[in-house]
């Protein structure tokens, strides 16, 4: 892991700064910094779950909650422990109880999910309000052993916990998990398709978050000494939201911004002598806006505007090889990869797909042709995994897929791309084939790199053109080793130059990569450039199947697609 000499040196003197400060001002302005970073620690836990994986909690409050819990009952059971290892168990358990409500809100999602953990924070408020924190009925605080005791080394640990945290962050950022978050708030059905198990991804979204959380909560539990439920009220966690959405807490840089001002605000508005509940109205107001402007928070503009910069006046488009359009073919194999067998899709009284039978070969592009309506995208659905309720069955060299869920498949071989293309924007081209490729070697990933002249990799997908983002989705489905590639319209939108080389690409695709394709397309011209046979549909039944010349000569399909009577 890279990162510039700037940035280096930029942080270490933050560092240096921060220490310094924390060694040497009064100890209510080391106070005031320790809750910067407690407060940095609860903006950086919404900025995963919320910002980062699109997962609106609303309860975020109520792990520090647990954590403040679980903390001040150990430190008054077994006094004389390193307090370091007290925070740490409270964090641990607060991580528990997180993926554990991640793993039970799976299937939930948007205002639902909101709604489902509001209620968690309001239920936990009430069950806090009723017995209280440890040692509040008896008056007895959390006192951290020694050297804790003293604030200066209580903010040095802090600080410390908080630079930990942020290297595993930047650790964790170089996997695909991380972008696995990201593809999850666009799509979950792209993730799904990338053969990601979406509900543990949701759940790791939500112990990560909750370990971020309860660590606070542990680290307020010896700043408060007694804690009341009033810290962790479900308004208070909705205060948080507004400020980590406002300041863009995806980003370190955003975490510590929202951290200054949860904390400094209050304390401007109170030496003003203004009412302190100005303050979450005027972070709600600005969040507000920051939403309704589309751009992210100031951390995500900021990072925005820096990135056009940087990548202004590098190459961002991509540019297949050469030799593409030459690719050998190899002859045509009689050796069945995807199976479909008397396929019937049923939406209430109306048949979608009636008795579908076809085969895809070895080695081969197939086309599925058909009008709109004919029940194509349909088909890609069910045999891909999203219309789990059909009739029929789909098998995969050999092996039965019916039962399969969509992430299932995808790991198992089958890959597909959407009609509609997700707007995976946050993420690079790298991020994109890293997510993609599963378990794939890097050797792999570079040659389909290679194979489609993919851009640099550090450049975010926003930043390509609609053709190259297309190209990179399709490289993606490429990258894990598939057997099968499903394509939906691949050529929707593209102009007719880059549409051409990318039905070149498409026809290498089988010998160049060991797999089969089999591709829906309404463009013609593309069809024959790139497929070898041809299945063609109608209302949901195949009406011609075989090579693609015999298939566009039918009159039957050329009927179907100019509407004129075969009589």
């Amino acid at each position: 892991m890279r990162f510039g000499k700037g940035v280096v040196v930029t942080s270490v003197a933050g560092l240096v700064l921060a220490v310094t400060l924390g060694l040497t001002l009064p100890a209510y302005w080391v106070y005031v910094m320790t809750a910067v970073i407690i407060s940095t620690l609860i903006a950086r836990s919404v900025g995963f779950v919320t910002i980062q994986a699109g997962l609106i909690s609303l309860c975020q409050m109520s792990f520090a909650a647990i954590g403040g819990w679980v903390v001040s009952w150990l430190a008054l059971a077994l006094p004389g422990v390193a307090f370091p290892l007290l925070v740490m168990i409270g964090g641990l358990v607060a991580l528990t109880i997180g993926g554990l409500l991640g793993f039970m809100t799976a299937r939930i999602r948007g205002v639902e999910l909101a709604v489902v953990t509001l209620g968690c924070a309001a239920g936990l408020d009430l069950v806090l309000r009723q017995g209280s924190f440890p040692g509040v009925s008896t008056g007895t605080p959390v006192v951290p052993a020694a050297p804790f005791d003293d604030p200066r080394w209580f903010f040095l640990f802090a600080l410390l916990l908080l630079l930990i945290l942020q290297a595993g962050v930047l650790v964790l950022t170089r996997t695909s998990l991380a972008a696995g978050w990201t593809t999850i708030k666009v799509s979950e059905r792209a993730a799904a398709a990338l053969g990601l198990r979406v509900p543990l991804m949701k759940a790791g979204a939500f112990a990560v978050g909750a370990l971020f959380s309860g660590l606070a909560g542990g680290l307020l539990a010896a700043q408060y000494g007694l804690l009341t439920a009033t810290a962790f009220s479900p308004v208070t966690s909705m205060g948080y939201l507004a400020t980590a959405v406002l300041c863009g807490a995806s980003f370190f840089g955003g975490a510590l911004l929202a951290g200054i001002v949860s904390v400094l605000v209050p304390e401007i508005l109170g030496r003003l002598g203004l009412p302190l509940d100005l303050g979450p109205a005027l972070l709600a107001l600005g969040a507000f806006d920051v939403l309704r402007r589309g751009n992210g928070g100031i951390a995500e503009q900021l990072s925005n505007r820096w990135q056009d910069r940087r990548f202004r006046a590098i190459e961002r488009t991509s540019t297949p090889s050469a030799n593409v359009g030459h690719t050998e073919q190899p002859p045509l194999s009689s050796v069945a990869i995807l199976e479909v067998h008397n396929l019937t899709v049923t939406f209430g009284q109306n048949r979608v797909l009636d008795s579908v039978d076809f085969t895809v070969r070895d080695g081969e592009v197939h086309a599925l042709l058909g009008p709109n309506g004919a029940g194509k995208s349909v088909l890609i659905d069910a045999v891909s995994g999203f219309l789990p309720r059909y009739e029929g069955t789909v098998s995969l060299e050999g092996t039965s897929f019916d039962g399969l869920r969509a992430f299932a498949r995808a790991r198992r071989g089958m890959r597909r791309t959407f009609q509609q293309s997700p707007s995976l924007e946050a993420l690079t081209v790298d991020d994109f084939l890293r997510v993609s490729a599963g378990t794939a070697a890097p050797a792999h990933i570079e040659s389909v790199r290679g194979f489609f002249g993919l851009p640099d990799g550090r450049i975010p997908l926003r930043l390509l053109d609609y053709g190259s983002r297309r190209v990179v989705e399709i490289a993606g489905a490429l990258a894990s080793r598939p057997r099968v590639v499903l394509l939906d319209e691949p050529a929707s939108g593209l102009p007719d130059e880059e549409s051409q080389s990318l039905a070149a690409c498409i026809r290498a695709m089988p010998a160049a990569f060991n797999c089969s394709v089999l591709l829906v397309e309404h463009d013609i011209g593309f069809v024959t450039r790139a497929a070898s046979r041809a299945t063609a549909l109608k209302e949901g039944r195949i009406i011609s199947s075989g090579g693609v010349a015999e298939v566009l000569a039918n009159p039957e399909v050329i009927s179907s697609f100019t509407g004129t009577s075969t009589t």
